[in-house]
This record gives structure tokens, sequence and C-alpha cells, in this order.
């Protein structure tokens, strides 16, 4: 019992002996009273000795003085600025700088163009990689600034006089920056400390900084979208006037030179290009017919709204013409008392194909974009155009245009006509459709040799006192009208303006029509364009043509396929009611004869002028001359901050990270003024002032998973003893009482 007691004595006497000064936590020295430093271990018979007084040691109440030897700190001394100051400074401009680029990037969403592609000079897949890791290097600045700022706020709510100072939910919120995902973890600290001004502003600092990166992949990084419509002057190569046939023939691509063929190569060579472009767009023309019929979808009488003309350039372009000038057919029937089928096809000047490929325009092709690009190119050039009008006759009516008819006509011999046909430029005989087809002494009437036989067609001779190449035709026996004369001519006009749309599919070579809106249609840059002058070039192309699609096979009663679709598309004539009308569900013969005709004026103007006139001495040009002409242009490129609508959220995270780089920098430079105090949030600093303070009742009884319920919302502050610079926790009500007692004192 004696040996208890005794034992018991010591055990008290040990309680209030000063811990040895092995012991003691040195968190400073005298030139820095906020630097932290080791702990001294005493030796291990010291430490168990230690060990054993604080296992029996009774619990200190809340109200227990500290050690007499740490007094309240009258004062707080930061550091100086030293090198992790600047580092911190640099880190915040850094920071500060690039997510204010982000956001403005972000806000005006420039379009680089040519600044980035395989042609650029930042690839894709570059630019890409770029804006993440400056994003990322954003989020990993912004997250330390705002870790450090925070340590600095609540080390010295810490240490400042009279402050509330910190509770342990407090000391945990630099964990949410830095590991977002602990807020599932710490449900307790986001109970006390979420409602908190600090602690909301922490928790939208954490849920930003998560969410940067994919904010800036969203708004900044650049993607492939269509730019802006850019008004610029592209230019063209020249090499001949407006369908020059000479230059068409020899330039045609075939494996029969001059050698085996030393006449009718280049024009054997250009008849077959221009049968088989024909007849290849004219199927696909009656294509789309078909099957407009074939879903029950008769289309309207009037022209415009009926399938537009139909093409296709280097078997990639599909071309799509206009109708213009339209004519109703109903009331110029009833104006001539006879079927009158009058249209006129534009089609776009197969110029811009190659002049959308000009280096020197600089124009992105898909290709330079990974094969995802694409562009829109609308052109102010005079487009081609022909103009196809039949009209229907009787068998008395055209006598004076059958040479067979004539009195004393010389034998007629069907195999040399087209080529030795008689002259006839002079012969002036008046019929009854003069006052529609224009002739008169100036041009005169067409001379045919024979009436063609039931759905045959004959054309006429070459001659030179005309722009336009004839056509006769007999419908089917019973229709009516059973004969159809048909005038053929070409030219340019400046009621359009060419689109030429491009993607890694192909491309898309349109006419733009008589549109008030367009500002690119010719007419209105070059108003003195004459929409009645047809070329006389033409005419000789369209012979060629004529004669390859076999339009002249009537001759000789040869029932040509195409000569029997086109006399079954003539539009019927009532003589009851005097009118004549398009039928919905079939194209008329004028407007076949324009489709296949369509590949004249695209052949035409390959390599042709992109103004109406030609003012060279010569009809061909080595080498090519350049031409200039307005024209829009949208293209694809990469681009920042083109989003779908749901990411425009994105904006947010951007601007809170900018304004909150700007709030820390700003407070960094005005109120630390190149001082930092120790960061007591940090684990180490932290661990070492918890190891060096004096016990409390207010965490008594703590659980082994921690600390949780109300002991989070504890206040603490941290106490100076400034004879050694050693620092330690006291809690709220304990800084209380001893000022109180201080006081009284």
């Amino acid at each position: 019992m004696a040996d208890d007691c005794s034992d018991n004595h010591r055990l008290l006497s040990m309680e209030k002996t000063p811990a040895p000064s092995s012991r003691e936590v040195v968190l400073g020295d005298s030139k820095n009273d906020f630097d932290l430093q080791s702990i001294n271990t005493s030796p291990r018979s010291s430490f168990r000795s230690s060990l054993a007084s604080s296992l029996r040691k009774p619990v200190a109440a809340d109200h227990d003085d500290p050690p007499a030897e740490s007094p309240e700190p009258k004062a707080t001394h930061p550091r100086p600025a030293t090198f992790l100051f600047v580092v911190l400074i640099v880190l915040a401009v850094y920071t500060t700088l690039l997510s204010g680029l982000f956001f403005i990037i972000a806000c005006l969403k420039p379009f680089y163009g040519n600044w980035i592609g395989s042609k650029g000079h930042l690839t894709a897949s570059s630019a890409s990689l770029l804006s993440a890791l400056l994003a990322k290097t954003i989020e990993l600045s912004y997250v330390t600034v705002c870790v450090a700022f925070l340590g600095q706020l609540l080390s010295r709510r810490a240490l400042r006089h009279g402050s509330e100072g910190v509770s342990i939910a407090d000391m945990t919120l630099r964990t949410w920056i830095t590991q977002p995902g602990s807020l599932l973890m710490q449900w307790d600290v986001l109970r006390y400390s979420g409602w908190t001004v600090m602690g909301g502003i922490t928790l939208i600092v954490a849920l930003v900084a998560m969410l940067y990166t994919t904010a800036a992949e969203a708004l900044v990084s650049p993607d492939l979208v269509m730019g802006p419509v850019r008004n610029r002057v592209l230019q063209g190569n020249v090499s001949t006037e407006f369908s020059n046939p000479y230059y068409l023939e020899n330039n045609c691509q075939t494996p029969i030179t001059s050698a085996i063929d030393p006449t009718d190569w280049n024009s054997t060579c250009l008849a077959m290009e221009l049968a088989g472009r024909a007849f290849h767009d004219f199927d696909q023309y009656l294509q789309e017919w078909a099957q407009l019929v074939k879903n029950g979808n008769d289309t309207s009488t009037l022209l415009a709204s009926r399938p537009q003309p139909y093409g296709q350039l280097y078997d990639n372009t599909t071309v799509t013409g206009r109708w213009i000038e339209v004519v109703n057919t109903t009331a110029v029937s009833q104006q001539y008392g006879r079927m009158v089928n009058n249209v006129t096809a534009a089609y776009p000047h197969a110029g811009l194909f190659a002049a959308a490929r000009d280096p020197k325009n600089k124009i992105q092709q898909p290709i330079d974009l990974s094969g995802e690009g694409k562009y829109i190119m609308q052109a102010s050039i005079p487009l081609p155009a022909v103009n196809i009008m039949c009209a229907g006759m009787s068998h008395d009516e055209l006598k004076p245009l059958i040479y067979t008819e004539w009195p004393d006509h010389e034998t007629f011999n069907a195999s040399t006509w087209y080529e030795d046909a008689p002259a006839y430029e002079t012969i002036t005989n008046r019929t009854a459709v003069d006052d529609l087809f224009g002739f008169s002494t100036d041009q005169g009437a067409p001379v045919f040799p024979i009436y063609p036989a039931a759905m045959n067609t004959i054309i006429n001779p070459r001659v030179n006192y005309t722009t336009s190449v004839y056509m006769l035709g007999a419908s089917a026996s019973g229709h009516t009208p059973p004969y159809v004369l048909c005038a053929m001519r070409g030219k340019q006009t400046g009621r359009c303006s060419a689109k030429y749309q491009v993607d890694s599919s192909g491309g898309d070579l349109s006419a733009h029509c008589e549109d008030s809106t367009d500002t690119l249609q010719y007419d209105r840059t070059y108003p003195a364009m004459a929409e009645d002058e047809y070329d006389v070039n033409w005419k000789s192309v369209a012979w060629e043509w004529a004669e390859s699609v076999t339009l002249g096979s009537g001759i000789t009663g040869g029932d040509a396929s195409i000569e029997r679709l086109l006399m079954e598309m003539v539009p019927s004539f009532d003589n009851t009611t005097n009118t004549s009308s398009l039928q919905p569900n079939l194209p008329s013969t004028s407007e076949a004869l324009a489709v296949l005709a369509g590949t004249t004026l695209l052949l035409g103007t390959q390599d042709a002028p992109l103004v109406p006139y030609w003012n060279y001495t010569t009809s061909t040009l080595t080498p090519p001359v350049a031409q200039y002409f307005n024209a829009t242009l949208q293209s694809a490129g990469y681009a920042s901050g083109r989003t779908t609508d749901w990411q425009q959220i994105f904006y947010v995270i951007l601007a809170i990270v900018f304004v909150t780089n700007i709030v820390c920098l700003a407070s960094i430079l005005l109120q630390l003024r190149g001082h930092l105090v120790t960061d007591f949030t940090e684990p180490p600093n932290l661990f070492a002032l918890a190891v060096g303070s004096p016990d409390t009742s207010r965490l008594a009884g703590m659980p082994g998973t921690g600390v949780s319920g109300p002991r989070l919302r504890e206040r603490w502050h941290v106490g100076v003893r400034e004879e050694s610079g050693h620092y330690f926790i006291r809690t709220r009500l304990q800084r209380e009482q001893e000022g109180g007692m201080h006081s009284t004192t």
C-alpha cells in the first residue's frame, strides 16, 4: 500500500514538472519567429517516462492554463519576401494572364483560317495538344495559388488577436481544392463549413478547378467549323475565248494522235466527249423525273418549280443550272396561236473549279484539313446560258423551209447534205413563224432537205449567217402539233452568280439567278452586260454536239432513241382553246434539249474568260493570263468557342477562374505585401504544431475513427511563446479565459 502511494506521488510530481527541454516543439528562431523547425526527440528512457506520464495524466479542463512560459502572442512577424513568395507571384501572374487569354479567346471565337491545318503553321493535332497543355498548366497553377492564398487567410486568422479563429472543418478546406473527391467522404465537414462564406467560395473554386480543362476543351481548343463569310478578290487563269471549238478539239484527251488520224483525230475526240457527257447528264435528269413520277409527286406546270438543269464535271462535281428568263408557255402559245415552248437554262462557269484550286487564291482544300475540310465560294462572273425555243408547225407551214418542196430543186443526197448543202444564205422565204424566230433578210430561215419521218429529227447544215442551230422534228402520228421547229443558241448572262461548294465527298457547282438580294449577281457588278447577244462560237460547238448525239439522223430515217424521246416530250396544243401547257409529269422537248446541250456550256467555259468579252488579239493564250473577280468565301477551318448551346455553361467556369485569379493576385500584392506567414494548414506544419501543444478536454474521448460532429466547429487559435519562439494551439474558450485573467491582473 505504501508503495502504491509512493508511485502515485511520483506520477503527480511528474505531471506538475515542466516537460524536459528534449520534448519542446521548436517552431521558430531568433531571426524568424514563424519558421517551423524540427522536433527534438528525447533519449529512449526519457521518452518512455514521458509517455507513461502522459498516459496517466488526468485530462485537463478547458480552463487549464497554458504553460507559464507561453504567453499570449502580442504581434505576428511575417516573413519578408522570399523565394517562395516570388514563385507564388509568378504562378499568380501566369494563371491570371493565361486564364484571361483563354476567356477572351472563348468570347471572341477567333477563326484561325490557314494557320491551322496540314499546310498551316500548326497541325490540328498540335494545336489541340497545345491548348490542352496550357489549360492543364492554368489549372495546376490556379489550384496552387488558391491553396496558398487560403492557407495564408486561415493562418493569419488563427494568429490574429481578436479574430474568431479557425475550426477543424476550416482546416480541411484546402483538401476540397486539391482533392475534390474527398467531399464525398467528408459529409460532416461539408455540413459545418460548406455553409460559411469561405466554405462556399472554396466549394466553387474546387468545382471550377475540377472542370477547367473540360471547359477549355469545349470553348478554347480549336475545332473544325465553318468560318465567317468573307469578301475576296480571287483569280482564275484564262487560255481561250468562250466556246472556242478549235481549243476544245486540240485539248481533248485521246490516245488517237494525228499520226493515226491526220484529219479528224481531234474532232472525233470532241464528238465523243460531247456525246458521252450529254447522254450521262440527260440520263440523270430523266432519272430524277422518273423518281418524281414513281412517287406520285407531280411537278408544277410552272417552269421555275420543275426539276432544274443537271450536269456533271470531272466525275466528282455535281452541276445544277437554273431556269431563267421564264416564259409562260400558256400565254405565249395563245399569243402566237401555236405551241411555243421557250426555255433558257443558265449553267455555272466551269472555270471556278480550277480557280478554287489555284494556289494563289490560298483556299484550303478538304485534304488540307485531314479530309474534313469544306468551303463555299460564290463568284460574281458571267454564266453561260442556252436558249431553246420550239414551236409547233403544220405540214403546209413548213413548205418554205423544205428543200425538196422548192421548185427546180437539185437532186438531194442525204449522205452529203450536211457537208455540201446548196448555198441558201440569201434565201428569204417567208414563213408563219418569222416574227417568233426573228427570221428576216439579215437572218434567213433555215432549210431542211425533207420532212422528217415520225419520231425523227433533222438539223440544218452549218451556215454562217446565224447564231442558232435549228432542229426540225416530227411528233407521233396523230399528235398536235405534227411538227416542231426548234432554235438553239448560246450566250453569256449577267442575271446570275455562281456558287461552288466543296467537301471531302466532292463538289456542288450551281447557278444562283435572278435574286434581288444577291449582291454578287453579275449585272449588278457590270450593268452594261447585254442579254441579247448570242455567241457564234457556241453555234460551232453546238453543231458538233447535235451531230454527235444523232439529232440529225432523221435525214436517213435513222430512228435514233434520243430523237424518239425528244419527240415524245413535245407539249400538245389544244385547238379548241388555242393553248398549250407544260405537262406536270413529263419534261418538255425544250427542257430536255437544254439539259442535253448543257455539256457544251460547261466545256465552253473551261479556261474561258471570267468577263463577258475577249480583248486579246489571238483566240488562245500561251501561257494563260490571270483574270480577277469578286467573290465571297466561307471555308471550314479551326476556331475556338464554337459550341453547341448546352456547352455555353462552360463560360461561367472560365469567367470564375479568371476573376478569382485577379482577386488572389491583387490580395497577394496589396495585403500580403511580400510577406508570408507559416501556413499551418499544410499537414507537416499542422502536425508539428499539434505535437507541441498542451492537451485539451475539447477533444476528450475522441473515437478512433477521427473527429466528427460538433467538435469540427470548435474554434482554435495559435499562440506563441515569444522567449523561445514555440507555437501551440489553444481553443477559443481558453484564449478568452486567458484574456479575462490578464485583464483582472
